[in-house]
């Protein structure tokens, strides 16, 4: 990201609410560009938090750059816990907001996307993938968050 303001002086930080600091070295006395720390998981599973600047002469007012943090989606439950190409998977868990896949891995660890439904921020449906090996396997969900934890799925 790239700020721009005045009388950014070396020893610049940038804060980002309650997930930390970064220090930066500013290019111009005009601008300054920094990564955003990434989430430590203190924050709520959508956190929104503001940025401020920290040089020699004082912190600037927060609130006008925000920053929205995601946790990763955790799977808490799938049921049916098997089932066949075709099959609707109802997937339970936290973290299901802006969902991009659903991915099915088989007892061989390849892996096929699944077509889903989003129900709400902790359920969803998805049709399990054809193509895969029959045995144990997992299912993940994927947000801009990262990836959830791998659900075991038995496919028959």
């Amino acid at each position: 990201m790239t700020l721009f303001g005045t009388n950014f002086l070396s020893g610049t930080q940038v804060g980002v609410g309650t997930v930390g600091n970064v220090a930066v070295t500013p290019t111009q006395p005009s601008q300054v560009t920094f990564t955003a720390p990434t989430n430590p998981g203190q924050v709520g599973t959508v956190s929104t938090q503001p940025v401020t600047i920290t040089t020699a002469g004082g912190a600037s007012a927060s609130g006008t750059t925000l920053i929205d943090y995601y946790l990763a989606p955790a799977i808490t439950s799938v049921l049916p816990t098997s089932g066949t190409a075709g099959d609707q998977i109802t997937v339970n868990g936290t973290g299901f907001l802006g969902v991009d896949t659903v991915t099915f891995t088989d007892s061989a660890t390849a892996t096929a996307l699944a077509v889903f439904t989003p129900v709400s921020g902790t359920q969803l449906v998805a049709t399990a993938p054809g193509g895969l090996a029959t045995g144990a396997g997992t299912i993940t969900v994927h947000t801009c968050g990262g990836n959830s934890n791998a659900q075991p799925f038995n496919i028959t």
